[in-house]
């Protein structure tokens, strides 16, 4: 059962969620009463959400807490599952699974994973929620030899804890490649967006401890709902760069 910080923060959400990015939700003492608390209970939430990109709080006469763009931050240089980096920004994760199968890979998987036409892969299409409200769509494919019974475990959470707890997998590192689309209409569906909204596309390359490839994923993320963020170090002439790396590529126009 939430605690009562817990419920009032449910319910700040719930009402953001439903609003318009730029609306005022109102003051402090007008919310206070709104959800029936006091004011310090709520400045306690308020700082949260503030922190998590939810809302903006202005101050002056014609100040208040406003509804922000609510945009998830993804960062480039750590390899995590989407729960945990939802977490640390404050969103409660949700996961709606799609789609399970053991299936043929295609020429891009197997060039991918390093494995041949005639093996198998577990392939796992699921919808990430951020406070309910979907943010991305996720199409995971693993070598299915290096993981009997997957589809057996809960697939609501992570699947980098599974392959962890389970089968004593470390991921190391991951390729991956970011790309700009359009939504189609059954994506848009699903996202919850118009058809042809812009997408940010990131296909990725999970590498274990060992080196070897164990994950080839393609991630759809909400362009208005998500930032990219890096940190890039800076280097003198003549210092080798570090082997950790983030790199934007421009596309050639299609012909």
């Amino acid at each position: 059962m939430p605690t009562q910080t817990e419920d009032l923060r449910r319910r700040i959400v719930s009402d953001i969620n439903a609003g318009v990015p730029g609306t005022k939700l109102g003051s402090e003492r007008e919310l206070a009463e709104r959800y029936r608390t006091s004011r310090s209970s709520l400045r306690q939430v308020l700082a949260a959400l503030e922190e998590a990109g939810l809302v903006d709080r202005v101050i002056g006469r014609a100040g208040g807490i406003f509804i922000s763009h609510a945009q998830v931050q993804r960062s480039l240089t750590d390899v995590v599952g989407v729960p945990a980096f939802l977490a640390s920004q404050g969103y409660v994760a949700g996961t709606r699974v799609l789609s399970t199968k053991i299936c043929a890979p295609d020429s891009a998987t197997q060039q991918a994973l390093k494995i041949g036409a005639d093996d198998f892969v577990i392939e796992i299409q699921r919808l990430r929620l951020a406070d309910g409200s979907p943010i991305s769509l996720e199409l995971a494919q693993f070598p299915a030899d290096a993981f009997p019974g997957l589809l057996e475990q809960q697939l609501g959470g992570s699947l980098y804890e599974i392959l962890e707890s389970q089968y004593g997998l470390v991921t190391a590192r991951a390729d991956e490649r970011i790309e700009a689309v359009n939504a189609t209409p059954e994506e848009a569906n699903l996202l919850g967006i118009k058809a042809k909204s812009a997408l940010l596309l990131i296909t990725r390359i999970t590498y274990d401890q060992h080196d070897t490839p164990c994950e080839f994923s393609r991630d759809l993320f909400r362009g208005d709902r998500t930032r990219l963020a890096v940190t890039a170090q800076g280097r003198g002439v003549g210092v080798q760069p570090s082997v950790a790396a983030a790199s934007v590529a421009l596309q050639s126009p299609p012909i």
